[in-house]
């Protein structure tokens, strides 16, 4: 028996091109739908894949900038809550200052400095890993990259004019038993308002800067999500009715091969009675 196309006829030939061309518009829409993708391969839509593969780029930038943001808020979060922990630790170091400076006795005053020196070791346990720069990028442009400085809250960097923490320690200058209470009190003072500045300038970090870098990140996300997915998404409405449609004419060459095959047999069978 005679092959589909593998005779000399031309109109055999045009009927095995379009049976191929409409299985290839069938694979075409399977594909489609399989992938829940447009463009499958650059043949499908040069330009689109293009713009695509450029867009895909961007939202993976965005992305990576939006992780960066949760770790900067990761990392602001945990400095504010040690410098919490720092404040209450300069609140109990006041409290003994102000029982020291009443009528107490010697062991009492002994008792206290033991443990304002314990709170000021806390604190310095606390400090470490602050007092350093933190760079940050929020944005998919490596120039717009942040910095952010960890406040410095060891016990020898707290303080101002009248001395530093470290100074109420035992045997400092502004220890307990040194009975100057009030100078004490003055680089408490100086050390608390550092500490709160700092957690304010945290506060206003990731508000402002980090805050409003992922409003900016969240809406490029979605506009960027919408454009991949109308250059890239295949409407399924449009693929499912294209499916059929060509589920109908690769039928409908199948059986236009099936018919012409069954003349050429036709055709050959006479052509055998009148030899």
């Amino acid at each position: 028996m005679s092959r589909i196309g593998s005779t000399l006829a031309g109109f055999d030939r045009a009927i095995q091109n379009n049976l191929l061309r409409s299985f290839t518009k069938l694979n075409e829409s399977n594909l489609r739908l399989a992938t829940l993708k447009r463009i499958n391969k650059g043949s499908d839509d040069p330009a689109g894949l293009i713009a695509y593969e450029q867009l895909v780029s961007e939202l993976t930038a965005v992305n990576q900038a939006q992780t960066n943001a949760a770790r900067a808020v990761t990392v602001v979060r945990t400095a504010d809550s040690g410098l919490s922990q720092v404040s209450g630790l300069l609140n109990t170091i006041r409290d003994r200052l102000l029982a020291s400076a009443g009528t107490t006795s010697k062991t009492e005053q002994a008792a206290n400095q033991i443990e304002i020196s314990a709170a000021l070791e806390a604190i310095d346990r606390l400090s470490g890993g602050t007092g350093e720069d933190l760079t940050f990028l929020f944005s998919v442009d490596p120039g717009d990259a942040v910095t952010l400085t960890l406040p410095d809250v060891r016990t020898v960097a707290l303080g101002g004019a009248s001395g530093r923490l470290s100074d109420l320690a035992e045997g400092g200058t502004a220890s307990i038993r040194s009975g100057n209470i009030s100078d004490a009190i003055k680089i408490l003072d100086e050390a608390s308002s550092q500490v709160l500045d700092a957690r304010g300038r945290l506060g206003a970090f990731e508000k402002s800067t980090i805050g409003s870098s992922l409003a900016v990140l969240a809406t490029t996300e979605v506009n960027l999500s919408a454009a991949i997915s109308r250059i890239g998404d295949a409407d399924l409405a449009a693929e499912t009715s294209l499916l059929v449609r060509n589920q109908i004419l690769a039928n409908s060459a199948i059986a236009t091969a099936g018919l012409a095959n069954q003349n050429r047999r036709s055709i050959s069978s006479l052509l055998d009675v009148f030899k």
